[in-house]
């Protein structure tokens, strides 16, 4: 029995979550089984401590460039953090609603990336990471030797590596999450097992707020302060719009559900008011149908009652305690910079 559990241990060791294996790097860093966060973080210290020494070595006399560092190696592992997030928390999300809806397995064919897939979006990498190197090395003053330029070229090559990793995983969980919103089976028995649809809009919302503020101190850091708050708003344009674009992309599938739901808590109203009403003969075709005669009066109105109170966005009940939780303070302290930043310019 111990050897079984052993054996199962390393097998859950050794595989990884799938949707993220576009890479083996990155598988191998899946099958570590540490949490994001510590990849995250272990990722940042690695790659700050590695930028440093190649500036020290290159002897970089900018003062800031070895702050800026610092403020890119953040954006970077953010949106490591956002592509580990996102890919094992939707691989969880998938599971419990296949358990739930065992044809919902249809869905699966997409989880994973094609190899041609994979091969375009390195190429973006690729293409992405030297246009910017390009630029940086035309803005830096003096010449820079080749380690220098490989430095620079691997460290944009992260960034984007996990920029379109993650607007691809982003892409692939919206198409999944659309089909599974147009198959899954509706039971109004069961309706709490439909919370598992709003994960996906819920921990995107968490990690954009995170990401707005990993940003704005980023960008705070590269430019010592001294950015006027027009400015600071359209350098985060291209971080704030996808992310708008994502959230209102996610209500689609969610309106879909919301529709099949309110259709399905329709026609169930139907049955019970008209055998309120002592016309008990259309329970048969209800939810009810087996109890229909052992039912009393008091009995379907308690019974529509729960009805009428079933949530139609998968969402509706956690939004809440999110919004004043998870997103307000947060967001406080964006505010608040963008604040100070404003009264720092007119003065």
């Amino acid at each position: 029995m111990t050897e079984l559990i052993i054996d199962q241990a390393r097998e859950a060791r050794d595989t990884a979550t799938p949707g993220l294996s576009h890479l083996r790097f990155l598988v191998w860093i899946d099958r570590t089984g540490l949490p994001e966060w510590q990849i995250a973080v272990t990722s940042f210290l690695i790659l700050v401590i590695f930028g440093i020494v190649n500036l020290v070595l290159n002897r970089i006399p900018n003062p800031a460039m070895y702050s800026n560092v610092i403020a890119f190696v953040a954006i970077i592992t953010f949106f490591q953090l956002f592509y580990f997030r996102m890919g094992r928390g939707w691989q969880k999300d998938l599971k419990a609603l296949i358990e739930f809806d065992s044809s919902l397995t249809s869905v699966l064919t997409i989880l994973e990336p094609t190899r041609r897939v994979v091969g375009v979006e390195v190429v973006l990498i690729v293409i992405c990471a030297l246009i910017n190197s390009i630029l940086l090395f035309g803005a830096v003053e003096g010449d820079r030797d080749l380690t220098f330029s490989a430095f620079v070229t691997l460290y944009y090559s992260f960034q984007y590596l996990f920029v379109i990793l993650s607007i691809d995983i982003v892409i692939r969980q919206l198409i999944m999450l659309y089909r599974i919103a147009d198959q899954i089976k509706i039971d109004l028995l069961q309706s709490d097992a439909y919370t598992i649809l709003g994960n996906v809009m819920l921990r995107f919302i968490k990690l954009y707020i995170f990401g707005i503020c990993v940003i704005t101190f980023s960008l705070n850091i590269f430019v010592e302060g001294k950015m006027g708050t027009g400015q600071m708003m359209l350098e985060l344009l291209p971080f704030i719009l996808p992310g708008v674009l994502v959230l209102g992309s996610l209500l689609i599938p969610y309106n879909h559900f919301k529709n099949r739901m309110r259709i399905a808590k329709t026609l169930e109203l139907n049955h019970i008011q008209r055998a309120i009403n002592g016309d008990k003969a259309h329970l048969s075709s209800s939810l009810i149908g087996r109890d229909a005669d052992k039912l009393t009066l008091v009995d379907l109105l308690y019974y529509e009652d729960k009805i009428r109170k079933i949530k139609e966005w998968p969402f509706t009940d956690r939004i809440r305690s999110m919004l004043f939780f998870g997103v307000l303070p947060p967001l406080t302290w964006v505010i608040a910079a963008l604040i100070e930043i404003f009264i720092e310019s007119v003065i």
